[in-house]
């Protein structure tokens, strides 16, 4: 009876630290599996100002009908298009749109974000705007040393502005889902 008791009591203990070691590494796979995403989100937000320029350029100036070639281009394209089978048309008026939706939004909360900033009595959050649309906005950006001599700043201050503004534009850009990472 004795060794029983005994089992019995090596075998709670065990199932008690084998529950805590397993609501552990479930506690930690989930913080990950948060910070994952929370990482992914701000590596979309830094590939969209990244990309910025292109997805304007894209969205303003790719073709989503045959009523928008320009006649010189016309023969060019019934050409292309004679076999269906290698381009997929439906795909490009849809990849325009996308990006068209996309600018919309991003430049939506541009201007929400240059409001925050110039609205903020914080000369840096200011500052973070300007090195933010000089670096990503501007068709002929200047370089990381002529916006940290015109700022009055170094320049790993100006890489650390421009990730400072892309945390804020992930907040703006995702809304509630980036505030759910912390």
């Amino acid at each position: 009876m004795a060794k029983d008791k005994a089992q019995d009591n090596i075998v709670r203990v065990a199932a008690e630290v084998a529950s805590k070691t397993a609501i552990e590494v479930y506690t930690k796979q989930k913080e990950k599996e948060k910070r994952m995403r929370s990482d992914r989100r701000l590596r979309d937000t830094k590939r969209l100002m990244r990309n910025y320029r292109e997805i304007k350029v894209h969205a303003g100036d790719a073709i989503a009908s045959l009523a928008e070639i320009e006649t010189e281009d016309f023969d060019f394209f019934q050409s292309l298009m004679e076999d269906m089978n290698e381009i997929d048309v439906k795909a490009i008026i849809q990849s325009k749109a996308k990006s068209a939706i996309m600018l919309t939004h991003i430049d939506t909360m541009l201007q929400a974000y240059q409001t925050i900033c110039y609205g903020s009595k914080k000369p840096e959050e200011q500052r973070r705007y300007r090195v933010l649309e000089s670096m990503r906005l501007v068709d002929d950006p200047p370089s990381v040393s002529e916006i940290a001599e015109r700022e009055n700043i170094d320049t790993r201050t100006v890489y650390k502005d421009l990730d400072a503004a892309c945390e804020k534009m992930s907040a703006l850009l995702f809304g509630i889902q980036w505030i759910e990472r912390e």
